[in-house]
């Protein structure tokens, strides 16, 4: 009988995950599907459920023991989810001195508390890990300050991977600015070091073609996704990769493509003749989508139910992705100007 109590704990909190999932779904059928009302519903409802494993979290472990900022990244941190979506997400809490190193295993526990809990309300674990049950996305201000340092100075694809998924990270719990001083980390060792530019570029360039030679969309050739069109690596990718590297550069902190868009200087007009065509993308990959209903398809759509104008039209966004990396390519981190 000992571990009754503990048992019925469990269950408590797993009905409120339960619940919290049944109303998903059931808010997801009534929603005008809209770029901006897709991402409020996402954004009540990880925080509703983040505020669960919190709950949880000191239930077993006492009070959380300083201020944290949870952020996500991906298409979260941009504002960017469909339907469906999985989970990148991080921790940055505060730990003055070494007498708070417990700190560590406690916020540990709490990511992999909300890591639980948003697969319990509909949110896929993410395949590389980058979820705040990791030690490389959970740590102190100056221990993530120091890791940052650490990926910028050392010339390899990955850590310059890890660089730009942080970049698009936006804060959902917690003071911005432990969030917003880690970007302008970045921001200052590349005013100090303009090579980072192009080992940006060099990680983000290798765009693979949606459109063959003979005008046709390139659908995938075997595996799981065989026969449909990879919407989110050869649509979208080329406008977000192109827009994050400006940001970059222009030292925007806005995760979201369209508000890196809007807030570029005046010199980029040329780019943001493309933000129409963008946001025009963004809305019809959401009508295309409405009907999927697992993480697993929803970036891939079957062509053969597209008609002929919505194909030309999605082949018209695929070219003018193109040419506004192309654009971003001799702009970033040369000195040729718009």
């Amino acid at each position: 009988m000992t571990g009754q109590p503990i048992h019925d704990d469990h269950n408590k909190w797993q009905r409120r995950l339960d619940e919290l999932y049944r109303k998903r779904l059931s808010d997801m059928k009534q929603l005008d599907l809209t770029v901006e009302n897709l991402h409020g519903l996402h954004e009540k409802l990880m925080r509703e459920t983040i505020q669960i494993a919190i709950e949880k979290t000191e239930s077993e472990r006492g009070k959380v023991p300083a201020h944290f900022t949870f952020f996500v990244m991906g298409s979260a941190g941009r504002a960017e989810q469909l339907q469906w979506s999985d989970q990148d997400h991080a921790i940055i809490f505060e730990q003055e001195d070494d007498e708070h190193k417990e700190n560590q295993s406690y916020f540990l526990k709490l990511g992999e508390e909300i890591v639980e809990a948003l697969e319990s309300v509909g949110y896929e674990r993410c395949d590389g890990n980058v979820m705040a049950s990791n030690l490389r996305w959970c740590k102190s201000r100056e221990s993530f300050k120091e890791q940052l340092l650490g990926w910028l100075r050392e010339d390899t694809w990955e850590h310059m991977r890890y660089v730009l998924t942080f970049f698009d990270g936006r804060a959902i719990l917690g003071p911005e600015h432990f969030l917003s001083e880690l970007k302008e980390t970045l921001f200052n060792e590349v005013r100090q070091n303009k090579q980072l530019l192009q080992r940006f570029k060099n990680n983000t360039g290798r765009m693979r073609n949606g459109i063959g030679l003979f005008g046709q969309l390139l659908t995938e050739t075997e595996g799981d996704h065989k026969g449909t069109f990879d919407l989110k690596q050869l649509a979208l990718f080329p406008y977000v990769n192109g827009l994050r590297l400006l940001a970059i550069q222009e030292e925007i902190t806005a995760p979201e493509t369209l508000k890196r868009f809007e807030e570029l200087p005046n010199r980029c007009r040329d780019i943001q003749a493309y933000q129409e065509s963008y946001r025009r993308l963004l809305e019809k990959r959401i009508v295309w989508q409405s009907t999927i209903q697992s993480y697993e398809k929803i970036h891939h759509v079957d062509v053969n139910k597209l008609d002929a104008n919505e194909k030309k039209q999605l082949k018209e966004w695929i070219k003018e992705g193109r040419e506004l990396y192309h654009m971003v390519e001799k702009i970033v981190g040369s000195s040729h100007s718009l």
